[in-house]
């Protein structure tokens, strides 16, 4: 009778302590526009971020990987589809692109390839100097706009990689990170609210 009670003992103490807890805590705020501009540069259109604060609530050592956290992020907020740090980092360099000094660059080339085809016309009468300016003038001004290209600056490239949510994360007991995730509204009237979830 001893040992039925210590192995029904057993079997409850196994089937409590088997239970999932809460290994992760994570509160997040969303950033303003403003701020994401200035930190990171143009964000495409419909993209919003949180900033994450994502806590180890036990005693050990604990690891996550992104997608178990933007799983959880989309489980707590339907309308919030998170997207990865290197789809995210590829749209804002192709947004660099797209800029003023870009848009006089194509300018400056297609007005120069305009000339030079006037120029060696036979009807046209242009000037030896006027050829000679224009071409000097075309090749400064394209270095000049080469050289002012901009693309996504070294400390904000650095920022990127030190803010954004990395692919797995290992935090100590009781430690907590804090890291940006990027996301997208599904509705254009949804607003951006605070966040708030536990992961087993």
């Amino acid at each position: 009778m001893k040992t039925i009670l210590a192995l029904a003992a057993a079997v409850l103490l196994a089937a409590s302590g088997s239970q999932a807890e809460d290994t992760l805590a994570v509160s997040g705020t969303p950033i303003p526009k403003q701020l994401l501009a200035q930190n990171y540069g143009t964000m495409p259109k419909g993209v919003g971020a949180y900033d994450l604060s994502i806590c180890n609530v036990t005693n050990t050592r604990q690891s996550v990987v992104s997608s178990q956290i933007y799983q959880a992020l989309t489980q707590s907020n339907i309308a919030l589809k998170p997207i990865g740090r290197q789809i995210i980092l590829a749209s804002i360099l192709q947004n660099q692109r797209r800029n003023l000094l870009n848009i006089l660059n194509v300018a400056l080339s297609s007005a120069t390839g305009v000339f030079s085809i006037l120029s060696t016309s036979r009807s046209m009468n242009v000037p030896g100097s006027v050829n000679t300016s224009v071409g000097l003038g075309a090749i400064v001004l394209g270095q000049i706009t080469n050289s002012l290209r901009p693309v996504l600056p070294p400390d904000k490239v650095e920022k990127f990689d030190r803010d954004v949510l990395e692919p797995a994360l290992v935090l100590d007991g009781g430690s907590c990170v804090e890291r940006t995730v990027f996301t997208m509204t599904e509705g254009k009237k949804t607003q951006a609210g605070a966040l708030s979830f536990h992961m087993r």
